[in-house]
């Protein structure tokens, strides 16, 4: 049975479409989702995930169009522009998120606050919400104090769990967190993903 549900999940990821569990779709919340290095092409795939989980809350944790490497080329940022509109016009349709951004080594602030009209904009900093304390970077940063969730991406550094508090990296997984429980699920980036991002050879230590 177990290997049945994997192909089929195999399936949906390879068609862009998440499996979303019983368990999921039963959660108490409020929900927030975290995500960080988004290519382009798998905005649609997030907004599926958003429009079946509603998150209350969004954290993204940088570089919005991370196929495009703003920081190299930065005569690319027409292009930057035109994939950051979509992803924050997608994501702000849903009228109950609340949004946050931080800014990646590929992003530009001035492109993010023309184009966001109730997204908060950070390069990192301390959140309270709902009763839960986050820290949140593009960056992975050891704390010396205790919050219950420590936000990053950009890079390959692994979640953990250590004095009370829950990294969890969004370029690895999509992250989703029930706020009410602190109870963390993963789902998985479509396939191809890390390749757009143009970090397959950084992986496998090529």
């Amino acid at each position: 049975m177990k290997f049945i549900k994997d192909i089929y999940i195999a399936l949906l990821n390879l068609f862009n479409y998440p499996y979303i569990s019983k368990e999921l779709l039963n959660l108490k919340g409020p929900i927030l989702l975290h995500i960080s290095d988004t290519t382009v092409d798998i905005y649609k795939y997030i907004f599926r995930i958003v429009d079946i989980l509603k998150p209350e809350f969004i954290v993204h944790t940088g570089d919005l169009a991370d196929n495009i490497k703003l920081e190299i080329y930065k005569d690319r940022i027409d292009p930057y522009f035109k994939g950051v509109k979509k992803l924050i016009k997608g994501l702000e349709k849903y009228e109950y998120s609340k949004n946050y951004y931080v800014l990646g080594n590929h992003d530009d602030y001035e492109t993010v606050s023309q184009l966001t009209d109730r997204g908060i904009i950070l390069q990192e900093g301390i959140l309270l919400i709902d009763n839960c304390s986050l820290t949140v970077g593009h960056y992975y940063k050891e704390i010396s104090y205790k919050v219950d969730f420590n936000l990053y991406g950009h890079d390959f550094e692994p979640n953990y769990e250590k004095n009370e508090t829950i990294g969890l990296n969004g370029l690895l997984n999509i992250n989703i967190i029930d706020l009410s429980t602190k109870k963390v699920f993963h789902l998985k980036y479509p396939i191809g993903t890390n390749t757009a991002r143009g970090m397959e050879l950084k992986r496998t230590g090529l």
